[in-house]
């Protein structure tokens, strides 16, 4: 059978338009959704109110965790507000005492972060989704008063209890702002993981805060910082606030990568030890 030219190229042109037509479907089907809040929202919740975070997708949980930090109401002022009180605590680095306080906002923010931590899926009855944020503020004139004005998520990727934060920039620091510290979550409970991990001090040592510009290597001095201490909330605990004294974290860093199976991370706590930073926080109650 002899097919005429026209017949042939008609076969073509069809073939090519079919061809064409898939391909503007696939594009159509699988487009990549390239804002980072919305993306993480199209992935929906895990419990009412509470989204579900992604692994790897660093960007869209900075995203949404900022999104659920800007919706935290102020207790005795907003209606729904956690009923979180004012907290407290004081360090002594190189001879200056500090005294950090966290408006009762601050705290209820913490708490939420916390919640959407341990909400993940995936991670065992006593395992969360790792998260961190770092904390701003400013020292009070009289040099020992240090306010809190705000806690920032930056892009990260975790796991069970690991948590890897992207370098990118955060925005510009507001006037008279300093990077005073870092907060994270922990799976287990205070006695398990109430404590900061090889992971952290590696991080304390190499890591990179970006605020415009502002910050930079975290090894380094810098007149952003004013860095006095570090939060680790397990899964079952509150608080665990330790003096970050660089010198003794550094060494101590330098002790767990020589020997990992002596690292004595627990002295952090253990009162009257050499690596002892351990701080407790006060709850400001009114009367």
């Amino acid at each position: 059978m002899v097919s005429s030219p026209h017949a042939v190229i008609s076969l073509y042109v069809a073939a090519a338009l079919t061809l064409y037509g898939a391909v503007q479907l696939r594009t159509e089907l699988y487009r990549p959704n390239h804002d980072p809040l919305l993306r993480g929202l199209e992935r929906g919740e895990v419990a009412p109110g509470v989204p579900r975070l992604d692994p790897v997708d660093a960007m869209a949980n900075a995203a949404l965790l900022r999104t659920a930090l800007n919706a935290v109401g102020t207790p005795g002022v907003d209606e729904g507000a956690c009923d979180a009180a004012p907290r407290q605590f004081s360090v002594l680095l190189d001879g200056r005492a500090s005294t950090v306080h966290f408006g009762a906002r601050l705290v209820c923010q913490l708490r939420r972060l916390k919640q959407i931590s341990v909400a993940q899926p995936g991670f065992g009855r006593r395992g969360l989704g790792e998260v961190a944020a770092f904390v701003l503020g400013r020292r009070a004139p009289d040099g020992e008063r240090v306010e809190v004005s705000r806690v920032v998520v930056p892009p990260f990727k975790f796991t069970r209890d690991t948590v890897t934060m992207i370098d990118a920039d955060l925005g510009p620091l507001l006037p008279g702002e300093r990077f005073l510290g870092t907060y994270h979550t922990h799976p287990e409970g205070d006695l398990e993981q109430g404590i900061l991990s090889t992971t952290d001090l590696h991080w304390m040592h190499w890591g990179w805060i970006d605020f415009h510009g502002q910050v930079g290597a975290v090894a380094m001095k810098s007149p952003d910082s004013d860095w006095l201490f570090d939060i680790v909330e397990p899964r079952d605990g509150d608080w665990n606030v330790y003096a970050h004294d660089r010198g003794r974290l550094d060494f101590l860093r330098e002790t767990c990568e020589q020997a990992p199976v002596f690292c004595p991370l627990d002295e952090l706590r253990l009162t009257g030890s050499r690596f002892y930073l351990f701080t407790r926080f006060f709850e400001e109650r009114e009367g």
